[in-house]
């Protein structure tokens, strides 16, 4: 089915200017000037993520998500056109907008529009297309540009916390990572998270470590959290999880006598176990799995044909029979949290798209490697345990790592899902690199800030 027509085409020079237009006025206002050259070149990439993607699902796939949640879109939105008072699905719960939708006779998309995760990502479509006359292309870069705006306030969030020192250099791990402006650009569930989260950390350290709590931040802050944990609730579990084990670390650091770092370590350590035994994290880790399943059910026959589902675009490990408890996930992790960061290899990809992502995890394991050995190992760790915003990195990056990682199925889905962790785990080295270009006398003692 075409989804992008020509009149997509006629409308996206007219949109992409506008934006155009929009961004620049804001980048002359920026202070630094290096800082606004930066601003225009993610901007610049995120709208070309926007259009590549939706080419890429249009002309090579065929089929996407994306057209679900678009279909999705178009259903409501066809419903208030036909009647002002249907304006209500946008309040509606799943189960009736399922219902309504089976009365009208559709079936195209059972199953997804049941899913309260994929009903209001076409929610947040269908308000969009009020302001893109229902256009595919043009619907996408409106989702690219929330995804831009979300991901620059976490690069400034990142800059402020490096004294703005090695600017581009941040900005090409952060903003212009290839994965992260490709598959964070389109009308997906990437897009809104990425763009969410960007917001809501940026939020929080504005709030709590700058001191400056603003009302405005905050009536902001809440219907993000709640569309994201719609959308893709282990997010915010995972940040809120990261945010509670790095106030500890502050506090642990704050604490001179090393046999009480010890007790109160080996009393959080058991309250942790002990909390995660009642939690009832597997059900999350169920629902990822079959979200994935359902995907993969859907569009089987074009994954037959289209991705060769094989041993060579597998996620690369096999984790048999899966349980989601505890001592499960901690027995799998150290493979499976590798294995997301680090793969797809060179060597196991036939597609280009497949290669492509080799390549950038290839980048990325040969960063953490030279690191690694410019630390000598011990002080790379000690770099990262001796300042609670690179543990907070490593925290939320191996949360994510263990997460995507028990749940993907190939690599071309892995990588997509991985992108939310790579801003994380990139500052996390970039941040030890530039501990080690200063002097020796500053970089004698690792900065505890």
């Amino acid at each position: 089915m075409q989804y992008i027509t020509i009149y997509d085409y006629v409308l996206l020079p007219i949109y992409l200017f506008i934006f155009y237009i929009i961004i620049k006025r804001k980048s002359l206002k920026l202070a630094d000037a290096e800082l606004g050259k930066i601003f225009m070149t993610a901007f610049l990439l995120r709208m070309l993520g926007s259009v590549a993607y939706s080419m890429l699902v249009q002309y090579y796939y065929g089929y996407g998500d994306s057209f679900t949640y678009y279909g999705g879109s178009k259903f409501i939105t066809d419903q208030i056109h036909a009647n002002l008072n249907n304006i209500s699905y946008f309040f509606t719960d799943t189960k009736d907008i399922e219902r309504f939708y089976l009365d009208e006779g559709n079936t195209d998309l059972k199953g997804y529009i049941a899913a309260n995760s994929s009903v209001a990502v076409m929610k947040l479509a269908a308000v969009v297309s009020f302001f893109s006359f229902h256009k595919f292309l043009i619907i996408s870069i409106f989702f690219g540009l929330f995804s831009f705006a979300g991901q620059w306030k976490l690069f400034t969030v990142f800059n402020d916390i490096t004294g703005h020192k090695k600017q581009k250099l941040l900005a090409a791990v952060v903003l212009y990572y290839p994965s992260i402006w490709f598959w964070g650009s389109g009308l997906m569930k990437e897009s809104i998270c990425m763009g969410a989260l960007g917001f809501i950390v940026s939020i929080i350290y504005k709030s709590f470590v700058k001191k400056n709590i603003q009302l405005a931040d905050w009536i902001v802050l809440l219907p993000l959290l709640y569309i994201v944990y719609v959308i893709k609730s282990y997010i915010i579990i995972i940040l809120l999880a990261a945010i509670i084990l790095t106030v500890i670390f502050a506090y642990f650091q704050q604490v001179k006598s090393l046999l009480i770092r010890i007790a109160l370590s080996i009393v959080v350590g058991i309250i942790i176990i002990v909390s995660l035994n009642f939690l009832n994290f597997s059900d999350q880790i169920n629902d990822l799995v079959e979200e994935s399943y359902s995907q993969l059910e859907s569009f089987q026959q074009s994954y037959k044909q289209n991705q060769d589902l094989d041993e060579t675009s597998k996620a690369g490990f096999e984790i048999g029979n899966f349980n989601a408890s505890l001592s499960s996930l901690l027995a799998k992790s150290p493979i499976v949290i590798f294995s997301c960061i680090y793969r797809p290899f060179l060597w196991e990809s036939r597609k280009i798209i497949i290669f492509l992502s080799s390549l950038e995890t290839t980048l990325l394991l040969l960063a953490t490697l030279y690191l690694l050995v410019k630390t000598k190992v011990l002080k790379f760790f000690l770099a990262i345990f001796s300042n609670r915003y690179t543990f907070f990195c490593l925290i939320i990056s191996l949360l994510f790592a263990l997460i995507i990682g028990f749940t993907t199925f190939n690599f071309g889905t892995m990588v997509r899902y991985k992108i939310a962790l790579l801003p994380f785990f990139y500052f996390m080295l970039f941040y030890i690199y530039i501990k080690l270009e200063e002097p020796k006398k500053e970089n004698a003692v690792i900065s505890t800030t």
